[in-house]
């Protein structure tokens, strides 16, 4: 599936840097501890939101995507990573990229970012999943959290087509597309192309990994976005949503991965935006959910502290009924 990863982000700026004021990770990282072999152990759980066998980024794979993607390699060389291609710097290169995941998934963001951009091509991938991340959940106030979306998006963009060759990828672009239409200016968001590319590219994603808890969990949100905004009647005559494709997204996520914070707050949000106060016991019961799963990593923590707030407000507005 990343056959062509290199050749996907050689085609991308390598002249972001990581923001020097990004705000730290607020809670304990203590748990989230991969270093060594730790990390190729949890690697199938840690990445188990993007479908199964995400490859793990050994020295093999990185002969592997050298051999095939020459140009890449001398991109990954222009950028002064240290690595020019020989199977002999393979091991040294897969060292510094899985700390740059490790980074990533302990929760420090800022040195992810900053680390991967070091890597050249073969490190932005981690790089801008840490920022997407720290967008969401960190970042101060709406206009930096924009600004961050808005330049994975850009990234991702230049690629063109060869985005389609890694799923962390297309999945990370779309993700930033639906977070920034559910907070801009529906004219902002229309004259983007938001309401077509985000349902496009969904099904771009799935045709290729059917069975993605991340995307099916997003398209859900997606339908029951649009009905929250426009209704069931318009929303289903003009853009194609239901609520029960938004059912279906959502339980054929759980299938797939029901340990996901992020799977049972998101359908705890779709069932508000759907059926209102209809379907207020099933969203409390997957919000708590969301509130009971054990993080494993940095960005999971994140989600389970949201869902808390998401609960304890959903209660509040309960007691005040």
């Amino acid at each position: 599936m990343r056959h062509a990863l290199f050749a996907l982000l050689s085609l991308c700026s390598l002249s972001a840097v990581a923001d020097d004021n990004w705000k730290p990770f607020p809670h304990d990282q203590s748990t989230y501890d991969y270093s060594g072999d730790k990390l190729r152990q949890a690697w199938p759980q840690l990445t188990r939101g993007f479908g199964t066998q995400y490859p793990y980024p050994d020295a093999n794979w990185v002969v592997k995507m050298a051999q095939e993607n020459p140009q890449a390699v001398q991109m990954t060389v222009a950028a002064g990573s240290g690595f020019s291609g020989k199977p002999e710097e393979a091991e040294a290169y897969a060292a510094k990229l899985q700390d740059v995941w490790r980074s990533m998934f302990r929760g420090d963001f800022a040195k992810a970012k900053a680390d991967g951009l070091k890597l050249g091509v073969g490190g932005q991938v981690p790089a801008m999943f840490a920022q997407v991340i720290y967008a969401l959940f960190i970042a101060p106030d709406q206009a930096s959290k924009h600004k961050l979306l808005e330049e994975v998006i850009s990234y991702t963009d230049q690629a063109g087509d060869l985005v389609n060759a890694d799923p962390m990828a297309m999945f990370g672009r779309v993700y930033a597309k639906a977070r920034l239409g559910e907070e801009l200016p529906i004219a902002v968001v229309l004259k983007r192309g938001y309401t077509s590319q985000i349902p496009k590219e969904l099904d771009a994603l799935l045709a290729k990994q059917p069975r993605q808890p991340f995307a099916l969990a997003l398209y859900g949100g997606y339908e029951a976005g649009v009905i929250r905004k426009v209704g069931s009647l318009v929303g289903g005559m003009t853009y194609g949503v239901s609520s029960d494709k938004m059912e279906q997204y959502f339980d054929r996520s759980f299938k797939q991965a029901n340990n996901l914070p992020i799977g049972h707050y998101e359908y705890a949000n779709a069932l508000t935006y759907v059926y209102g106060d209809d379907e207020r016991d099933k969203a409390l019961k997957h919000l708590k959910l969301a509130t009971q799963i054990k993080p494993i990593n940095a960005m999971e923590a994140l989600e389970v502290a949201h869902a808390k707030k998401l609960l304890a407000s959903f209660e509040q507005s309960t007691a005040q009924r």
